[in-house]
């Protein structure tokens, strides 16, 4: 008889920590407006940092904005006072590195936040960015990150999809980097005009979000709590799955079932199921041809409460595949670690 598969969900909990910035990109996500009302701080964010890393499926814990380096010195606090508890999670920020003014500096500032347990740093860079941060800033950040034991990873995001972000930073070898484009949320919204749209980004790609049951929690400043990270979006697709400063980490359900289709399953697979058992039903879905990606389907699919009705029975049948499969794979799993330890005793 076959185990039953074991549906494990991993998380990394974040915070927007505040919208303040010093730059003013125009396609940012954490506008003030997207961000709202309320301000975290080391005596409402410790006592959720102590609650959630009691969980060993929370992985790590992060800081957005804004810029959370605005807040630097907080954030030095909270995590002094989360380590003298107990906590063991690393964690990891995410900034334009507007502060790397000087190697002295910078090397100080990222010392300090790896003593304290950040062990990687996300840098935002592209047009808008190097607007206010200079080439030399990010590779002085890259240095010390490397000085300092921390990983770095470069993310951009560019209103034309055929840039990168390799192409403003050449000479930065060994650093990891992203190339994402803009989408309709935020401040990008007006400027927007359905003028970039990428009709030849493939349907797979507006699938998934990926990393399967690997979650982002994020807590804005007044505490709601959503499964996933994409700011503004997960407002608009209702998808809040509590509020941390009223509900304990042990009943924050981030692994709600729509989050699962987005991380797991995929929505071209509800497509699929859809056309072959309602034609009706299937007109009703937002066409993969009109979003430029896996957010925006997430968001049209969750934000109509009567279509969520229409798709529940849909989404039974998906989470029963789902589970089959992972149990499948699991099974498997468990019978290549038989094998292996058979050989090492052989």
């Amino acid at each position: 008889m076959r185990p039953p598969g074991v549906i494990r969900y991993f998380a990394t909990v974040g915070f927007i920590y505040n919208y303040p910035c010093p730059l003013k990109c125009n396609f940012c996500c954490h506008t003030k407006e997207n961000v709202g009302e309320g301000r975290l701080h080391p005596g409402n964010v410790v006592p959720l940092i102590l609650d959630f890393a009691r969980y060993e499926n929370v992985r790590r814990f992060a800081f957005t904005g804004g810029d959370p380096f605005v807040y630097i010195r907080e954030i030095l606090e909270i995590m002094r006072a989360a380590r003298a508890a107990g906590v063991a999670q690393p964690f990891h920020m995410v900034t334009s590195g507007y502060w790397a003014k000087t190697d002295a500096k910078t090397q100080a500032l990222l010392c300090e936040l790896a003593e304290v347990g950040m062990d990687l740093l996300y840098v935002s860079y592209d047009h808008e960015h190097v607007r206010w941060v200079s080439k030399e800033q990010v590779h002085r950040i890259a240095r010390c990150c490397q000085v300092a034991g921390v990983r770095m990873h470069v993310y951009g995001v560019f209103w034309n999809p055929d840039e990168r972000v390799e192409d403003l930073l050449p000479d930065l070898d060994g650093v990891p980097k992203t190339s994402e484009f803009v989408t309709p949320i935020g401040a990008a919204r007006p400027l927007f005009n359905g003028r970039t749209r990428c009709k030849d980004v493939p349907d797979a790609n507006k699938s998934s979000c990926g990393k399967c049951s690997d979650y982002d929690i994020t807590i804005y400043p007044n505490g709601d709590t959503f499964p996933c990270c994409s700011g503004g979006f997960n407002k608009e697709a209702k998808l809040h799955c509590g509020n941390a400063f009223r509900d304990s980490a042990a009943d924050i359900k981030f692994g709600q079932r729509h989050a699962r289709l987005a991380k797991s399953i995929g929505f071209l697979r509800l497509h699929e199921l859809v056309a072959a058992n309602d034609l009706d039903v299937l007109e009703r879905l937002p066409r993969f041809a009109d979003v430029d990606s896996v957010c925006e389907m997430c968001r049209d699919l969750h934000k109509d409460d009567a279509l969520q009705a229409a798709l529940a029975p849909y989404y039974e049948t998906l989470e029963i595949e789902f589970a089959l499969a992972k149990a499948d794979a699991e099974w498997d799993l468990l019978g290549l670690e038989e094998k292996a330890k058979d050989l090492q005793l052989a």
